[in-house]
């Protein structure tokens, strides 16, 4: 079951972890949803056109994983789009994170399994996630689940949203991904009082109803043209008090998919910076994907 190396495609990086196997079942059924083909890559330490057995094991397991997969769901009766999943493994010389982020530049998504990093030790140790996360131009999204691998479902996507070229590039995302799973869509807007011109002494006796509603119609309004694009997907607009990081690690708990924009920082700068990204990735109860503009 295999194609000619395509055009786009959903990339997954395959270590034999579970983790990654996960990720694997994952990302075909997005690619079924996307009508994209679903391209499984392991690296390997040898030079180009190498192809040992342990690289050839690693990736014929995975390919069983997901056929397995695609033929339970069959059997459930669940509705599937019709077509085969056109699968391909390709075994790639070199670092996995580099080839990886190599391969984004022609990939429409990379889905790989979590980091085994803290947020410390990516600071120091390179994180595979972390690094392609960091450096890829199509979206990333690094599988997480408290529960083991559970397929798209009927929980809402949730995307955060503040405003900027990076959050343009992450709506557009969840837009197409709740369109294409049939999913809601949750919008998370997040705000402290130190980031309003109000700030200070006496702001913690203010009300904030007014700020918030006007922060609401801004989201609102920056979301209104993937909106029109997408009219059957059902969107909540939420302005919250708090800081992003930790008000989407709630949302993530209900969420079967959270969506992020990201600077593409160094592991060491983002942790000193606080990255949103960083640490949803290192802390997520679901699957986060991290985005940003080509």
């Amino acid at each position: 079951m295999s194609t000619g190396t395509p055009a786009e495609g959903i990339v997954v990086g395959i270590d034999g972890s579970d983790s990654a196997m996960y990720a694997a079942r994952w990302a075909a059924a997005i690619a079924r949803k996307l009508g994209e083909p679903l391209r499984l890559v392991h690296a390997h330490p040898g030079g180009p056109g190498d192809d040992d057995e342990p690289t050839r094991a690693v990736l014929d397991d995975a390919e069983a994983a997901v056929l397995d997969t695609e033929t339970a769901r069959q059997a459930t009766g669940e509705r599937i789009p019709v077509g085969e999943l056109a699968i391909e493994k390709i075994p790639v010389a070199g670092r996995p994170a580099n080839a990886l982020s190599d391969l984004s530049a022609s990939a429409r998504m990379i889905v790989l399994g979590h980091t085994t990093t803290s947020e410390l030790q990516s600071m120091f140790r390179r994180s595979d996630v972390v690094y392609v996360a960091n450096h890829a131009v199509c979206p990333v999204v690094s599988w997480r689940s408290e529960n083991g691998f559970q397929p798209p479902d009927g929980r809402p996507i949730v995307v955060g949203v503040d405003g900027t070229e990076l959050s343009s590039s992450a709506i557009a995302e969840s837009y197409i991904l709740a369109a294409a799973l049939e999913a809601p869509l949750v919008a998370v807007h997040t705000w402290v009082e130190q980031s309003t011109i109000t700030y200070g002494e006496d702001s913690r006796f203010t009300d904030w109803t007014d700020f918030a509603t006007f922060e609401r119609a801004g989201m609102v309004e920056s979301m209104s043209g993937w909106a029109s694009r997408f009219p059957d997907v059902q969107v909540e607009h939420r302005v919250e008090r708090g800081k992003p990081d930790i008000v989407l690690l709630q949302h993530s708990a209900d969420a079967q998919l959270l969506v992020v924009g990201s600077h593409g920082r160094s592991a060491k700068s983002s942790a000193i910076l606080g990255s949103t990204s960083q640490g949803l990735i290192h802390h997520s109860y679901c699957p986060v994907a991290i985005c940003r503009t080509r």
